[in-house]
């Protein structure tokens, strides 16, 4: 899992590392097949540029957007880790596989945010009026690991692999009744022999 993580963070931070040495800032876009295309942009905020226009004074320190959602991408990406640490031995193989994708499309993020003070941006998908936002490899880790983790909770997740796993415990048989001792009769007082 850890495996796969830290081999698409590589790949996200090496595809970023290439864009912004070969491709200038807002340049032409570069088309692959129809439809997707490669354009160099920056994102000062989150997910469709939300939180780009936030920004305050915590005494001495000037904290805008970015690094708030830097942060919190590292306060998820330590949550994931220690998760998926504890529950390592007793994932799905999906449900795995989806966390590590959400995993490295944290860190993978949090890096440019932490390091730049913004996200690089290049993969462009546009067909016709169909106009979808610039996003990148770490973007297509945590939505394509959402996705998975969906499908693993829909198939059961690890409580219906683990519960098919286990053999319920054998029933107890009832003892046989001479095992139980001699009550008196319903409705009153025992009747006392002659």
């Amino acid at each position: 899992m850890f495996l796969l993580a830290a081999a698409l963070v590589a790949v996200d931070q090496l595809s970023k590392v290439w864009v912004t040495r070969s491709l200038p800032l807002d340049g032409n876009e570069i088309p692959l097949i129809p439809g997707l295309a490669i354009l160099h942009t920056r994102n000062n905020g989150a997910a469709f540029g939300m939180l780009r226009d936030v920004e305050f004074q915590v005494g001495s320190l000037n904290v805008n957007g970015t690094f708030l959602l830097g942060v919190l991408s590292a306060v998820v990406a330590l949550g994931l880790i220690v998760y998926l640490w504890r529950n390592r031995s007793g994932l799905s193989v999906l449900a795995g596989a989806a966390l590590s994708l959400v995993l490295a499309g944290a860190v993978g993020n949090m890096i440019d945010r932490l390091r730049l003070g913004y996200v690089v941006d290049f993969i462009y998908v546009r067909s016709g009026n169909f106009d979808f936002p610039v996003f990148n490899v770490a973007d297509s880790c945590v939505v394509i690991g959402a996705g998975l983790l969906i499908i693993s909770s829909i198939r059961g997740g690890e409580g219906a692999r683990s519960a098919a796993a286990v053999p319920p415990p054998p029933r107890r048989r009832p003892a046989p009744l001479e095992d139980y001792p001699e009550l008196p009769p319903l409705g009153g007082a025992p009747e006392r022999g002659e």
